[in-house]
Order: structure tokens, then sequence, then C-alpha cells
């Protein structure tokens, strides 16, 4: 890779989005300045340690300075954020979690426990981001200020003196074609509630009434359970290797012809787990759809034929979503 466009990659991806033209093409115009007419590769690197640390360098071209984190140690600032807030938030969930199952005795509907564990989580969580953020804060700003310009954090590893060498290492990918931390979080997420969803369905997809004490009950499922569990074995094979292959693109961040195949095997294969669950004959629990139509005032004929048409139109929202994924997956593969 060309040593100048690592260098302003390095710089400009650390200003705003709004300057980085203009600060691309002023850092490419001084660098030129100051290399000589027949220039070699030391020639360059000479020049990029003469301009210094890209860090610095970004600092520089910002509106306002960062003079409460200081450019020299705001790397590090950065990667003890990245570092602790995951843990953070993963360890707040956990204690939710087996919080609300250790305090749940049965009562009322896993529907409601579930929202109202999720609701408490959410909370905690952004007081927990609110308080790390602050505390980690403080911390940089007493030890910078008081002269502790090497700062040493547990499991953080200090960076070397820069060099240009350093950007031998740097690899530009393409906006279009990185996965981002988000995407791979939300991919989790999504899995787990399916994974939830699929293994408890004859206690939360169902038919609900209100409560004489307030919130739901649940009256009874709405989908057979036994027909849902008879494709367990390849549903257990889809959420291990979506799992896998959330945890590939966490690794590699941006989207390859190989993960862009695997996504496509596995989303076909849900498609068609999807349509197989959909047409089987006994999906539905028998004694709801007599209590559906009890309660609209219709006829067990009239459900049957609004939930084979809602089946029918969910299995076409899941064919077109899913090819519009795998189309995309190919697209950004190839750039």
């Amino acid at each position: 890779m060309n040593l100048i466009d690592a260098y302003i990659h390095e710089v400009t991806k650390r200003i705003s989005k709004d300057k980085r033209d203009k600060t691309n093409l002023e850092l490419k115009s001084t660098i030129e300045e100051m290399l000589p007419e027949d220039y070699s590769e030391s020639d360059i690197k000479e020049v990029l340690k003469k301009l210094g640390n890209p860090v610095e360098v970004a600092a520089k071209y910002q509106d306002t300075p960062r003079f409460l984190i200081s450019p020299t140690v705001f790397d590090t600032y950065i990667r003890t954020i990245k570092l602790v807030i995951p843990w953070a938030i993963l360890i707040t969930i956990i204690v939710q979690m087996i919080e609300s199952i250790v305090l749940y005795n049965g009562e009322g509907a896993l529907l409601t426990a579930i929202i109202k564990t999720i609701s408490i989580t959410i909370s905690h969580i952004i007081s927990v981001i609110i308080y790390v953020l602050f505390w980690i804060t403080v911390a940089f700003i007493v030890i910078e200020r008081s002269e502790g310009k090497n700062i040493s954090i547990p499991l953080i590893k200090n960076h070397p003196e820069w060099t240009p060498d350093d950007l031998a290492k740097v690899k530009i990918i393409p906006k279009e074609k990185t996965i981002s931390l988000s995407d791979n979080i939300f991919s989790f997420l999504g899995i787990a509630i399916f994974s939830f969803a699929y293994f408890n369905a004859n206690h939360l997809l169902g038919i609900y009434s209100s409560h004489n004490k307030g919130g739901l009950k649940f009256v009874m499922p709405i989908f057979n359970q036994d027909v849902l569990l008879s494709f367990a074995p390849i549903i257990l094979c889809c959420i291990v290797l979506s799992v896998a292959l959330t945890l590939w693109k966490l690794k590699v961040g941006q989207w390859t012809m190989f993960i862009a195949v695997t996504n496509a095997l596995l989303q076909c294969t849900g498609v068609i787990v999807f349509i197989l669950m959909a047409i089987h004959p006994d999906l539905i629990h028998s004694p709801a759809v007599p209590y559906i139509a009890a309660i609209m005032g219709t006829t067990s004929a009239k459900i049957l034929f609004a939930i084979d048409r809602i089946l029918f139109i969910s299995i076409a929202i899941a064919i077109i979503a899913n090819a519009f994924d795998i189309y995309n997956g190919f697209k950004k593969a190839r750039i």
C-alpha cells in the first residue's frame, strides 16, 4: 500500500467527515512539497516521521482541540473504553437475566416478565455506560494532569513510539465493505431472541387475556410445540453456524466471498425450514382456532383462512428479505 495514502487515511479517519476531503488534499500537498523531486521510499518515511504521529496530526485539524484528553493519551483512553464498556454491558445483562430468573415465581405471563426484564436491563445498561465513561474520563484527567504521560492500563498494550513503518500494517477497507460492530451485535441479539422464542413458543407465542391483578395472562399457545421441535436438529445447526459466522465477521471486519457464500447457504436453509414449518398441516395448535373464532365472533373456517393468508404473506416477505440480504452480501464482497 502507498505509504502516503496510508498516512493520510490514518489522519483523516480521526477527524469529522465534513473536513476529510479538504484535509486529504492539504496533507497530500504538504507531503509532496516536503519531498525531493526523485524521492524514494526512505524519503517518504523521513517526511512522515517529521510530520509525526497521525493521532497528533489529526488533533491539529479538529475544530476544537482535545484538551480534556490530550492526543498523547487519547488512543489509550479510547482503547480503555472499548475494552471496559462491552464487558460492563455483558455483565449487566447477565446479572439482570439471573436476577429475573431467580425472582420469577411463575405468576403472570412469561411475555410480561420478559418485557419488564428488557426495560429494566436497558435502563441499567444506559446507567452503567454513563458511569463507566465518567469514571474512566476522570481517571485519565487526574493521571494526565499529574504528569502521568505513560499511562499503563492492565490488559491494554501500550504502543511504542510511532514510526512510518507502522503504516505497513494499515488496511484501508472501503466503507461499503465494512462489517460494523453494531451489525455483529444486532446479529447476536437476533440469534438470541429467535432461539429463546423458538424453544419457548408454547409459553411465549400465544393468546393472552387481561390478568385480574393487572398485566397479561397466558391462555394457550398458537403453535404446536411438537411440530416446531421436530425441526430442532436443523434449527440448532443453523443457530450454531450463525453464531460461528457472526464471530468470523467480527474477526474479519469486512465482507468476503467466503462470508457471502456461507451467509447465502444459511439464509436459504432458514427460508426452506420456515416454509416447511408454515405448510405443516398441524402447525397451529388446534384448540386456539375455535377460541379465536369465539372472541372474533366468526367461524373457525374463516380464522383458518386468515391464518393461511398470514403465513403465505410471511413466506413471501421471508423470501424477498433473504434474497435482498444475499444480494447485498455478494455485492459488498465483490467491492
